[in-house]
């Protein structure tokens, strides 16, 4: 098998770690390619927000990338925001 998997760590991702460090449910598996996790569970962060992260650039989809002209230069940007 070489799937490559997502976890979504919406809930747990910021307790889990620190609980169970032991847990191998993070990058120390080799197939998972990308985590997130919810800033307004318990990141004590405004209703909303959260974070995703790749393994690698190698591992971000070509499709979340955007690009811009900013002041005369192409910016790729992968910032995504939903709250219009």
């Amino acid at each position: 098998w070489d799937t490559p998997i997502h976890v979504d760590a919406a809930s747990g991702g910021f307790i889990a770690p620190f609980i169970y460090p032991e847990l191998e449910w993070d990058f120390r598996l080799p197939l998972v390619k990308s985590i997130n996790v919810s800033g307004h569970k318990y990141g004590l962060v405004y209703a909303g927000i959260g974070w995703v992260i790749w393994r690698g650039k190698e591992d971000l989809p070509e499709e979340l990338v955007f690009h811009i002209n900013y002041l005369g230069a192409d910016q790729p940007t992968f910032t995504l925001n939903f709250s219009k």
